[in-house]
């Protein structure tokens, strides 16, 4: 039972690791939660049947790290949505050369519809 919670904390530690480092939130703590489980009740066995703890206690302060790291993540990083006013300036002025290119495509339209009546009244 020692070697399975072990073995839980450390993967748990692992994919908490991960969540910690990438953009996951407040999700991150709950693999850091499991850790700090797993490796408590590693803990408590080892010490119960005197075999060595430091495994164990590796995963308690890694399991606490993670906690700590995902919660103040949190609280410090502010996901924030800016407004690009340069796209959007880039973005009309694109428009209004659309439609400037369409009033010329449309003179050069009327030009040859005008010359081709000049040619079919001859």
């Amino acid at each position: 039972m020692r070697i399975v919670l072990i073995s839980i904390a450390a993967l748990a530690s692992l994919l908490g690791i991960i969540m910690a480092i990438l953009p996951f939130g407040t999700i991150g703590v709950l693999p850091g939660i499991v850790a700090l489980l797993a490796g408590f009740g590693a803990f408590y066995i080892s010490k119960k049947k005197q075999k060595p703890q430091k495994l164990s206690l590796m995963f308690l302060t890694i399991g606490v790290l993670i906690i700590v790291a995902s919660g103040s993540k949190s609280l410090w990083v502010k996901d924030e949505i800016a407004v690009d006013t340069e796209f959007q300036q880039k973005e009309e002025q694109s428009k209004e050369e659309a439609i400037e290119e369409l009033k010329e495509i449309e003179s050069e339209l009327e030009e040859i519809e005008g010359d081709l009546e000049e040619i079919e009244s001859e």
